[in-house]
Parts: structure tokens; sequence; C-alpha cells
């Protein structure tokens, strides 16, 4: 009578034993495409499924008397809860991994520099910004933006031009504005008046 009992409840356990380590093995594939497709709150629910299966049947088990169904069948189905212990800790560990970027959203450029603070007490408007060319005539002022830096030029030729602080420059010439930390380069200069200039600071 035992023997028919162990043989009868072992017959009912293993089948159920196979369905778990079958639903697993899909669970364990669904986790390699969840990483890239994020569907977290389905294969939770799979899980929770599976496991409260298990725990049915621990319960079921152990009011039957566990050591009737042999130490190999005991063994197999404290893996299977081990198993779905190790799936759920990884899908939590999923579900707390920011989301990939969308494709095509702009990524942060490597070596950019950031943002430079902008001093109130410095030419923000009507002024040039350093490493610009710019246009230049005779006798004139050009403040430098967001810089102390004033470049003054003074008279200009048909190959040079003059720069206060610089001396006379001739084209395609450059030279320090004495005092800072500024060079100033004549691209072009002609006996109209005009001279094309580039002030770059370091």
């Amino acid at each position: 009578m035992r023997t028919h009992r162990r043989l009868g409840l072992i017959g009912r356990v293993i089948p159920f034993l196979a369905t778990g380590v079958a639903l697993i093995a899909l669970i364990v594939a669904a986790l390699v495409e969840i990483e890239t497709n994020s569907r977290v709150d389905t294969l939770a629910t799979s899980i929770a499924a599976v496991r409260a299966g298990f725990e049915d049947l621990g319960n079921r088990v152990d009011q039957a008397k566990a050591p009737e169904l042999g130490d190999a069948a005991t063994q197999e189905l404290a893996t299977l809860r081990a198993q779905v212990a190790a799936l759920e800790a990884k899908l939590t560990a999923l579900a707390a991994t920011p989301p990939p970027p969308a494709a095509g959203a702009a990524e942060p450029v490597v070596g950019e520099a950031a943002p430079v603070a902008v001093d109130p007490n410095l030419p923000t408007t009507d002024c040039i910004p350093i490493g610009t060319r710019f246009m230049a005539t005779p006798d004139t002022t050009y403040p430098l933006c967001q810089s102390p830096v004033v470049v003054k030029v003074g008279m200009i030729t048909g190959d040079s031009a003059s720069i206060i602080g610089a001396g006379e420059i001739a084209e395609t010439s450059f030279a320090l504005i004495a005092g800072t930390k500024c060079t100033v380069m004549v691209f072009s200069a002609d006996s109209e008046g005009f001279a094309e200039l580039r002030v770059s600071c370091t």
C-alpha cells in the first residue's frame, strides 16, 4: 500500500517537475530577449506563476511526507526553487537598469568643452569675438568679447596695419599686443583704409 501510494505521488510530481524545467528554460531564453526588448512586466508575471506552482507543490509534498518522494525528486524540487529565485534576482536587476537611449538620440561628444561662464563685467555686445576675422578701419578701437583687451588700430597702408601695442604688422604676419596674451594677425590691408584682422588669446 505504501509502495503504491509512493509511486502515485511520484507519478504526479515528476510531470510537474519536468514542466517546471521546461518553463525555466523558456524564462532563461526570455531573459536574453528582455535585455534588448525590456518586457519586464510580462516576464515578472511568468516567473511569479512558476514560483506559485512550486510553492504549491512544496506544500503538498510536505503534507504528504517528502521522504516518500525519494532523495532525487526532493533535490530536483529544491534545485528548481533555487533557479526560480536566481531568475527573480536577475529580473530585479534588469528592472533597475536604465533603458538604453532611443535610436537617433544625440550622444555627448567626447572632449566637448563645457560652456564658459559669462563675466558680466566684460563686453558681451558690440565687441569682436576672440578668434573671429573682422574688417578694421584706421583710428578705430575694437573691444574683444569677454576680454579686457581692446584692439586699437592706427594707420592702414597698402600692405600693413598699425596696431597700438603691437606695432606695424605686414600682411600675413602677426604680433603680440603688449601687456596681453593676445596676438593680432593681419590677413590683408589696402590703401583704401581697410584691413582684415584676427585676434587670438591664450
